[in-house]
């Protein structure tokens, strides 16, 4: 058997498809495709990631020196049990942790509304509902993702609840005491947690390779440009007659601006980290390639 046929082998038996094989290994679906159909041999680290995804030994991999399932005599009984267990009920861990999630959030939204506080009680559990789904949906990176799910609801609630914007770091210069130095640090703490994830997101989603293309020119050049012009939205929106005219009937008019303002700075935050994981997807094949 040869090494292509062991990596299928090994795939199906742990449920995979070759999508799901390469968004574990960060490599593209066509890479596995090659490996399995021998025209293609995987890099050393990506052997050593394959071993470690299928649960079997570099020999058994590679060389194929003792039959991963068939010699079921030779396997422990506390690893065939394992086994059994694993391909049986194919949970894996990110469902167990979507459930637990779940749980967590029955849980707050039962003890809130035992003390009179159900709205309370539906705010709270809200981000443990949100992650639990996450991690039953995405099968790679779910962990990123309800990072961007939780900050993007804290984001929401300090804007409407406390009052709090992140552009409040604009005004660090102004800031006097009056205007209370605690809702300034909290604003440059949702910004400082803002950059971490951005920066997580472009290294994980920058790894994937990216084709260099007329194509994924074209993707890269759009990627900016996006960006650009959602900033020219920004600029002319608050500089906008309709702008001054909500300033001027803040009371009844605020609540719009204010969500309008919003959307459009998320819109931004999606849009630069995309063209970020883009640009950084595109060196790193550059770089490749020399």
């Amino acid at each position: 058997m040869s090494l292509g046929e062991r990596i299928y082998k090994l795939r199906t038996e742990k449920n995979l498809s070759q999508g799901d094989l390469a968004d574990r290994l960060e490599v593209s679906r066509q890479s596995v495709s090659k490996w399995e159909n021998n025209n293609a041999v995987p890099d050393l680290d990506k052997i050593i990631a394959l071993s470690e995804i299928f649960d079997v030994s570099l020999d058994v991999l590679v060389k194929g020196k003792t039959t991963e399932v068939e010699n079921a005599d030779d396997i422990p009984q506390n690893r065939k049990e394992s086994y059994t267990t694993n391909v049986e009920n194919n949970f894996p861990p990110r469902k167990i942790a979507g459930t637990i999630l779940f749980c967590m959030g029955f849980v707050v939204l039962l003890f809130c509304t035992l003390l009179g506080g159900a709205l309370t009680g539906l705010v709270f559990c809200l981000p443990f509902v949100v992650c639990g789904i996450i991690c039953f949906i995405f099968k790679t990176n779910a962990g990123l993702w309800c990072a961007w799910a939780v900050y993007v609801l804290l984001d929401i609630f300090t804007h409407y609840a406390m009052g709090i914007s992140r552009s409040a770091v604009m005004l660090s210069h102004l800031w006097t005491a009056e205007m209370n130095y605690g809702r300034l640090a909290i604003a440059w703490g949702l910004v400082l947690i803002l950059v971490v994830i951005i920066a997580v997101t472009v290294v994980r989603l920058g790894k994937k390779p990216f084709s260099l293309k007329k194509k994924g020119l074209e993707q890269l050049i759009a990627a900016w440009l996006v960006v650009l012009a959602l900033q020219v939205i920004t600029w002319a929106w608050g500089r906008s007659e309709t702008y001054m005219y909500m300033i001027d009937h803040i009371m009844t008019m605020g609540a719009v601006y204010s969500l309008i303002s919003l959307l459009l700075s998320w819109c931004k935050i999606i849009a630069l980290t995309v063209a970020l994981v883009v640009t950084v997807r595109f060196i790193r094949t550059k770089k490749q390639q020399l």
